[in-house]
């Protein structure tokens, strides 16, 4: 670039041009040529360079190169270029005045530090859309790492501006931010928290887009979509967005499903209290209507049967044969008895189910105490229910 510029001020000299205008002239031209040539580069790479390279990466079967190389991250790649041709071009052609050349140094050590960070920036989007797009919902847990990473990239660009505007040294710029952290802190704290939160929540592999989850204290119950820095998007089932602070979910507690969808087993608890009245010992007729059942064989009849341990085993023969009765590894039915009460004796029925969809899994379950209460009258028994109107007009008109 000396070279242009020293041949330049020879040919306006010999022109007879004075040699302020000389300077002068000759400067701008250099200049204007440093310029022309970025541009001419930029146009060259943005038009012609780059819808090579997308059209080669298309060719290809692979899927990540086309993330990788997307138009946007390559653009950035075509302006990195250019500004590093102005860095060795413009400087040397504005040698003949220091004061502006000292200007453009810095202001071309500030437009670099911009581009490396947005160029990084683009970096980080393509390694998040290629994980996203191999590891579905695992990967797009790590959004709020991502947008961490972004944040960093543009604290730590900002501090190089600055030790370029100060002319000092990057730690001692970072030494000099100590006292302004702490009011920063104190202002951001809801910020940083939810940062720190969403990152323990990523590592720690707790929350992910597409999980069920409910958290009553906040009457959230529904599925989450989203996991950012700062909040985490929840879609109730009743259509409502929720957005929750993510230190909110790390401090208090939150129920998660997904390892229920994951077992492809949900389970069911249900109760029901029979009228203690109503316990009694089989009568022989009462045993010689079930005497045929199978599952009778584990009962001696010649010993006295109690009609609610009849009614028990009856159940738990009749769970065993439902359709869509899950029973992996951990996941058993049963048939149990609880403790006593004021209301009677409770009977709580516990089984797993593969319907884990909300409708059907209530469709199945309705259908289990539907046949309950149909068939505890055929062993003489009798659910327990709080006397009502009706029960105390039926006890006046006798």
């Amino acid at each position: 670039m000396n070279y242009f510029l020293d041949s330049a001020s020879r040919i306006f000299e010999s022109w007879g041009v004075a040699t302020d205008y000389n300077n002068l002239c000759s400067t701008l031209l250099v200049t204007g040529g440093s310029l022309l040539l970025s541009w001419a580069v930029f146009i060259l790479l943005t038009r012609y360079i780059i819808p090579l390279v997308s059209h080669v990466v298309r060719k290809t079967e692979a899927t990540w190169d086309d993330l990788l190389f997307n138009g946007r991250l390559l653009r950035v790649v075509a302006e990195f270029v250019a500004v590093l041709l102005l860095q060795n071009t413009l400087p040397p052609a504005l040698k003949l005045y220091p004061g502006i050349c000292t200007m453009a140094v810095v202001a071309l050590k500030i437009l670099m530090v911009a581009v490396i960070v947005h160029l990084i920036n683009r970096l980080i989007l393509a390694s998040y859309a290629i994980l996203t797009e191999r590891a579905s919902e695992r990967a797009r847990s790590l959004q709020g790492i991502r947008q961490m990473l972004q944040v960093i990239t543009i604290l730590v660009g900002v501090i190089i501006v600055i030790s370029i505007l100060t002319g000092k040294n990057p730690t001692v710029v970072i030494t000099g931010l100590g006292a302004a952290a702490t009011v920063l802190m104190l202002v951001f704290k809801d910020s940083i928290m939810g940062m720190v939160a969403g990152v323990q929540l990523t590592l720690n592999d707790m929350l992910r887009p597409g999980d069920w989850i409910t958290v009553p204290a906040r009457n959230i119950n529904g599925t989450v979509l989203e996991v950012g820095l700062t909040t985490v998007k929840v879609q109730n089932f009743d259509m409502t967005i929720v957005t929750v602070p993510p230190y909110s979910l790390v401090s208090e507690s939150f129920q998660n499903w997904r390892g229920m969808q994951a077992s492809r087993g949900r389970r069911i608890t249900r109760q029901f209290t029979i009228d203690v009245n109503t316990v009694s010992f089989c009568s022989p007729e009462l045993l010689a209507r079930f005497a045929g059942e199978p599952w009778m064989k584990q009962f001696d009849t010649n010993r006295p049967v109690v009609n609610l341990t009849l009614f028990r085993f009856y159940l738990e023969y009749y769970i065993s044969h439902m359709p869509q009765l899950k029973e992996s590894a951990g996941m058993i039915y049963m048939v149990r008895e609880m403790p006593p009460t004021t209301y009677g004796v409770p009977i709580e029925l516990y089984l797993f189910t593969a319907l884990t969809e909300w409708k059907p899994y209530e469709h199945y379950q309705a259908a289990l105490m539907d046949h309950v209460m149909a068939k505890v009258g055929d062993f003489g028994l009798r659910i327990y229910q709080a006397p009502s109107g009706v029960d105390i007009l039926s006890l006046k008109t006798t």
